[in-house]
C-alpha cells in the first residue's frame, strides 16, 4: 500500500535520477536528508550507496521495494532533464531549510521558556543564522537558473 503522506516532490526527484542516473554527478549536490519521507530517504540512500544501481532494490524491505517500483511505473518526459533535476533538488534543499529554521525557532522559543543558558541560547541563534544563509544561497540560486 501507498503512504498516505506522499511526496510528491520528492518522488519525481527519485524518479528522475532512477531512470537518469548520471544526473547524481551534477550540482547542486542531493543529500539524503533533503527527503522527508521515510520511503523516499531509503529508496535514495540504498541506491547511492550501492555499487550495482541496478541491484540494489534486493536488499530494500519489501515495503521499500513496492514503494521503488511504483516510482519507477510513470513514464518521464524527455525533455530538459538536467534542468528540471537541478531546480527538484533545490526546491528539496529549500524545503529542508525551512523545516530546520522551523526546528530551531523552537527549539529557541523552549530554551527561552525554560531559562536555559546563554550559551544554549547563542548556539541556537547562531545555527539559524547559518540555515538562513543557506536559504539566502538556494534562493540566488534558484534566481541564476530562471
Amino acid at each position: 500500500t501507498r503512504s498516505a503522506f506522499r511526496r510528491p516532490r520528492e518522488e519525481y526527484c527519485l524518479r528522475l535520477l532512477l531512470k537518469h542516473p548520471d544526473l547524481i554527478t551534477l550540482k547542486p549536490e542531493l543529500a539524503a536528508d533533503y527527503f522527508q519521507g521515510s520511503e523516499n530517504r531509503a529508496v535514495f540512500t540504498a541506491w547511492h550507496e550501492a555499487g550495482d544501481k541496478t541491484a540494489f532494490r534486493e536488499n530494500l524491505d519489501p515495503a521499500v521495494r513496492e514503494h521503488l517500483e511504483a516510482l519507477e511505473k510513470p513514464e518521464l518526459p524527455g525533455n530538459n532533464i538536467e534542468h528540471k533535476y537541478t531546480e527538484c533538488i533545490l526546491l528539496l534543499r529549500e524545503e529542508y531549510l525551512r523545516s530546520l529554521e522551523i526546528k530551531r525557532g523552537a527549539a529557541l522559543a523552549m530554551e527561552a521558556e525554560l531559562g536555559g543558558s546563554a550559551a544554549e541560547l547563542a548556539k541556537l541563534k547562531e545555527q539559524g543564522i547559518e540555515v538562513s544563509a543557506q536559504l539566502g544561497e538556494v534562493f540566488s540560486q534558484k534566481r541564476g537558473k530562471s
